[in-house]
């Protein structure tokens, strides 16, 4: 027998729906007023962005870009055919015309750009010193080709720098204004690298500015498919559910709505838009789904099993029983993404909980307000095919074989829950935290295979640096201080991953070989030797040649480190080597050394990353906690909807570790998301639960009836959140589509969870009470 619907009991419900119109109306100017901040959502791709201000890596790096003026570079590989040399004179003509062009190009830092063909070789012999440009400001012939080899390889500091040690690759290294958002400048620098250098060399592009430009492109690419993927996706799921197009205008308002004031309100607070950003339009989408679903599935059954109830009646009904489980998810899923952002220690996975519980919050108000309005007015009717008749007989009874398993067997139930969890958990030990930038990139794209070929014939191209500080101006320009760096130099180079250091001294040192005929290597013994090559220098170069070795007061220098690869599990154990190393080296040289680099700087976040990675997840996982307490009132309930999400949270770090997917910033988040949205599945069983419970139905019959319609609808949103989560997989960055699958792995594993825990251990309660009832009677 159909299971009878009562009427309305809370008067404020159909006072609030007494006017449609005027609350559609109102709901209508609320996202409107979000959506106007669309046009001010500024882009920050950046991995910078992960990185605290107040940082010492990232404070160090200021300093050399307002010192030596280093910047994030565009890095310019010209290679030449294979077993052929790039020192000719048509390819190095191209080097030449590629030099000048970039430094034409708006928001390149002209005076920065770095090639063979903007460098001078130290030359000289018998106490004169020499100073000529690599390569020839005239028509080249091959004479002056092989001369621009020999001078080259006259200044060892410069190979596998500016040119590789094979010399079948050229380098430009252009510094750009702005590196975090350089699309217009990388693509004009493309432009311009492949017109000079066609038909004489190949050109890759890389460096991170380069790598920045990509992302930033990526996100606007992903975005303008996520969202409209993301919809399309969920309406099909809603119209599977629902079996009626009229029933997808209210959920569609309701999602599109939350979506767009969330990243609207960003526009009108200045936050910016992340590459994880990215996913937060389909995150709430996916949220906004199930609140809509609920009331919606309420609403159709309201009117099935009572043909007189109108609209407005069916409405007030999906209300007075939906009202409580939504309110109660939303409350819930804000508190998961508000632990995420208060125990994130970056700004864009903080601003990414913010954001992310304002969008269900919006979500909550429009599910409750504009969603019943417009089911008013559209006068939605259930359908009538036996399809929609058909498919929800197969979801209940899967469900219903599924709940009455596992509360006749709860304790295999929940045996087979425990042994699920325990094996998640030891594949999840299996995760580790590590980051590359490359993989932020598929193994075709442009932008990574030139980072891998620059890298392979230079022998690496990641940065480590120590800025080295003396006392007083002109302190480096000493024979002590040159001998203390170049100690260092030494035990740089034999740290792990090290290909080449170079510093101020390797200059010092071969002015004082071509002067004096001494040792290649050796240092002036007289203390102010240094300060007096420079200055016979620059007689014959320009001062401005060392700008990026030294200050124009000879107090700061820099020694540069370059690394085989900036995989942060490979190059954290080189860092904290190199950490050790300059402690004692300043203790004992009376020199200050601080390490920066781009090395340094995303080991430095990573850290803060691992560091709060788990107490961030803790967090979420407490507040919801707390937050089921809160709305629940009882520590019973809470526990039994907490539990669910062990499921959900572990088969994400099992998937991470099974298929050896990195703990890094678009997936650190993912484990705390599931957390926000696997609680709702749970909430909205045991709300009914409760509600059987105070009306004395505390076995199987609990189960019955109105619990299945709850299951299905909790079905139908998993569903609708795993399919419109899988959208973010057709990401063009690798991180992101990690993202949308273990998120989705999580809320579904959650559901699973809630489906077999919550009649098991309703179950074991049931057989307590009716022992305590019928102490005579044992329960089976």
């Amino acid at each position: 027998m159909a299971e009878k619907i009562v009427g309305v009991k809370k008067p404020i419900i159909p006072l609030i729906l007494a006017r449609p119109g005027a609350l559609l109306t109102g709901a209508f100017v609320l996202v409107l007023a979000g959506l106007l901040g669309l046009g001010s959502v500024e882009k920050d791709p950046s991995v910078d962005a992960f990185v605290p201000s107040d940082h010492p890596a990232a404070l160090a790096r200021d300093m050399a870009r307002d010192v030596f003026g280093l910047e994030d570079p565009v890095v310019i590989g010209l290679t030449a055919p294979a077993g052929e040399s790039a020192f000719t004179p048509a390819r190095l003509e191209a080097l030449r015309r590629i030099d000048q062009g970039v430094r034409g190009i708006e928001g390149v830092k002209k005076n920065d750009v770095v090639s063979l063909a903007s460098e001078n070789a130290i030359l000289g012999s018998g106490g004169d010193l020499d100073v000529q440009p690599i390569i020839e400001d005239s028509q080249l012939t091959n004479a002056m080709a092989d001369q621009a080899w020999e001078r080259f390889r006259a200044m060892p500091m410069l190979t596998d720098l500016l040119a590789s040690e094979r010399g079948d690759m050229l380098v430009l290294i252009v510094p750009v204004e702005t590196p975090d958002n350089a699309q217009g400048i990388v693509q004009a620098i493309k432009q311009l690298a492949s017109t000079e250098a066609e038909g004489h060399l190949g050109v890759h592009v890389a460096g991170v500015a380069t790598m920045n430009a990509r992302l930033a492109t990526m996100v606007s690419s992903d975005t303008r498919i996520f969202v409209p993927a993301a919809i399309l996706t969920v309406l099909m799921i809603l119209f599977v559910a629902l079996r009626r197009f009229k029933a997808l205008l209210g959920p569609l308002f309701v999602i599109a709505g939350a979506a767009g004031v969330a990243i609207g309100v960003m526009g009108w607070v200045g936050a910016k838009y992340y590459l994880l950003t990215t996913a937060l339009p389909v995150v709430i989408m996916a949220i906004a789904v199930a609140d809509s679903l609920h009331i919606c599935t309420y609403y159709l059954r309201a009117r099935a099993l009572n043909t007189s109830f109108s609209a407005r009646d069916a409405a007030s009904e999906a209300l007075h029983s939906a009202w409580r489980p939504v309110t109660l998810t939303s409350v819930t899923t804000v508190a998961a993404f508000s632990g995420m952002s208060f125990g994130a220690a970056m700004q864009p996975i903080s601003e990414f909980g913010i954001f992310a519980a304002l969008g269900v919050t919006v979500a909550w108000i429009l599910s409750l307000t504009a969603l019943p309005a417009i089911l008013i007015l559209t006068d939605l009717k259930p359908s009538a095919s036996s399809d929609s008749i058909a498919s929800e007989g197969r979801v209940d009874r899967v469900v219903s074989a599924l709940t009455t398993w596992s509360f006749n067997r709860p304790g295999v139930a929940i045996l087979c829950v425990l042994i699920t969890i325990s094996l998640f958990v030891a594949f999840g030990m299996q995760a580790q935290f590590d980051y590359e930038r490359q993989d932020y990139f598929t193994a075709t794209d442009p932008v990574r295979i030139a980072d891998q070929e620059i890298n392979r014939r230079l022998g690496g191209v990641n940065f480590l640096d120590v800025i080295v500080t003396a006392k007083e101006p002109g302190g480096i320009m000493t024979t002590s201080a040159m001998s203390s760096m170049q100690a260092l130099r030494a035990e740089m180079a034999d740290l792990p991953l090290v290909t080449n250091v170079g510093g101020i001294d390797e200059y010092i040192s071969l002015m004082h070989e071509v002067l004096t005929d001494a040792e290649p290597g050796s240092l002036p013994d007289r203390e102010r030797a240094p300060a007096q090559y420079m200055f016979l220098y620059e007689t014959s170069g320009a001062p401005e040649d060392f700008k990026q070795e030294i200050d124009y007061d000879y107090s700061r220098a820099l020694i540069r480190a370059q690394l085989s690869t900036d995989n942060y599990a490979s190059t954290a154990p080189t860092l904290r080597a190199l950490e050790n190393l300059v402690e004692n080296w300043s203790a004992s040289s009376g020199l200050k050394a601080e390490i920066s680099g781009r090395v340094a700087v995303n080991v430095g976040w990573m850290d803060k990353l691992a560091e709060n990675h788990y107490s961030s997840l803790g967090m979420a996982l407490s507040l919801v906690f707390l937050a089921t307490l809160l709305v629940f009132r009882s520590l019973a309930f809470s526990l039994l909807s907490t539990v669910p999400l062990l499921v959900g949270v572990a088969a994400v770090y099992a998937s991470m570790g099974a298929l050896d997917i990195a703990i890094a910033p678009a997936t650190s988040m993912t484990a705390a998301i599931a957390t926000g949205l696997g609680i709702d599945f749970g909430i909205h069983l045991i709300s009914h639960l409760q509600r059987k419970n105070a009306q004395g139905s505390i076995g199987l019959e609990a189960f019955s009836g109105q619990y299945t319609v709850v299951a299905r609808a909790c079905f139908y949103s998993a569903v609708a959140l795993g399919f419109a989560l899988a959208v973010i997989c057709i990401s063009s960055a690798p991180p992101l589509r990690w993202f949308g699958m273990l998120v989705s792995i999580g809320a579904m594993g959650s559901l699973l969870g809630a489906l077999l825990i919550v009649p098991a251990i309703w179950s074991v309660y049931y057989n307590i009470i009716t022992a305590r009832r019928s102490p005579n009677v044992v329960s089976t």
